[in-house]
């Protein structure tokens, strides 16, 4: 399968060797596949779980050498999707915002001392 079709999609893709410590050799991690060049570079954008299980993009994109990337699957069909990884994380889920019902304390207003006549 040509990179072309991949292009737009998101991607995992196995490390090699070379790409300690920042990338685990053994482990798939989840990009989306921006650009391919023919000097052997891939451009990635950082993708990471929404609430939704939508892959959401959370940077600019970046290129990379080819030579660093051992293997290159398409999302859909990656095999173990639960130990893959996120480059970007996992969205954290919306914490509802609290919610005062009591009215608010009365402001207190200072009052001038009144000064004793001479």
């Amino acid at each position: 399968m040509s990179l072309l079709h991949l292009l737009h999609q998101s991607v995992v893709l196995k490390f090699t060797d070379a790409a300690k410590p920042q990338y685990d050799p053994g482990t798939g991690y989840v990009f989306r596949l921006v650009g391919v060049d023919g000097m052997g570079f891939l451009q990635l954008q950082d993708v990471r779980l929404a609430a939704n299980e939508e892959h959401e993009a959370i940077s600019e994109p970046y290129w990379i050498n080819k030579d660093l990337v051992l293997a290159i699957h398409d999302y859909v069909s990656a095999l173990g999707k639960d130990s893959l990884k996120f480059s970007g994380g996992v969205a954290a889920p919306a914490k509802p915002a609290a919610v005062n019902h009591e009215s608010p304390a009365p402001a207190k207003v200072k009052r001038p001392k009144a000064k004793a006549a001479v």
